[in-house]
């Protein structure tokens, strides 16, 4: 079994996912648009957006699509539809052997300066850290404890 986290945004997918692969070093990311699945019931304005994200990297891979109205993700009364239900609170975690990549995805994905945690040496990690990005997600920044000394 493989667990796969799924961001939802509200109209910026493609722009999170291309970052994202860059940050992460994806090595496959296919994004498919709402008009490449005729059966979607959105309106033209949702044609270009983000369907479905698939960012492969290594063994692990992360969705996530834009959210049309009436999915998940809250717009924050930017739009006329009826007021949607907030999604949950999540984060993602990342783990990394080494603490010089582990600072340096923590160090590229708090360029926005919302860091919750500054990246730094705990009690179980040589290098931990938790941030939201500039799409407002929230990630946390781990180094395995065989590094820890």
């Amino acid at each position: 079994m493989k667990i796969t986290p799924n961001l939802m945004f509200h109209d910026n997918a493609r722009e999170a996912f291309g970052f994202y692969a860059e940050v992460l070093g994806a090595g496959q990311l296919n994004l498919i648009t709402f008009a490449e699945m005729p059966e979607a019931p959105v309106g033209p304005e949702w044609k270009d957006k983000i369907a479905h994200a698939w960012m492969q990297i290594g063994d692990q891979a992360i969705m996530g699509s834009d959210s049309p109205p009436g999915v998940c993700a809250d717009d924050g009364g930017h739009r006329a539809d009826p007021p949607r239900t907030p999604p949950a609170q999540t984060s993602v975690a990342l783990h990394f052997d080494s603490v010089d990549q582990a600072r340096t995805v923590f160090d590229r994905l708090s360029e926005n300066d919302l860091v919750q945690m500054p990246f730094a040496a705990t009690s179980w990690s040589a290098g931990f850290g938790m941030t939201r990005d500039r799409f407002g997600k929230d990630w946390m920044i781990n180094t395995f404890p065989q590094e820890h000394g």
